[in-house]
């Protein structure tokens, strides 16, 4: 009994081991990208070197993995299903409201 015992707890030492192996990094040289970071610029926006020059008002500003940033225009339109709230006014009752940009807020009637 002790036998078997001994190689169960064997053949799930050596699972493990080459689970950690199989889990490594990449031997091939290739660049190791952390998972949800973005490679390369969206069609449209342009890279720049920091966050301080981001453009203003209902624009993108996101960071690529290597460091540098990308910016953008965005159009102001709600999602669909959605309508736009006029500014300066309360969400209407029975309303889930939200903000998409600085300047535009959007509702979802319940």
């Amino acid at each position: 009994m002790q036998s078997l015992t001994a190689r169960i707890i064997l053949c799930f030492s050596i699972v493990i081991l080459l689970g950690g192996c199989a889990g490594g990094g990449s031997s091939s040289g290739e660049e190791i990208v952390p998972r949800g970071k973005i490679l390369a610029c969206k069609s449209g926006d342009t890279q720049i070197d920091s966050a301080s020059q981001c453009l203003q008002d209902d624009a993108a500003c996101y960071q690529k993995a290597d460091g540098a940033w990308c910016t953008g225009p965005r159009g102001n339109i709600c999602p669909a299903g959605s309508a736009k709230i006029p500014e300066g006014t309360e969400c209407p009752a029975g309303a889930r409201c939200f903000p998409v940009s600085e300047s535009l807020t959007c509702g979802i009637n319940y």
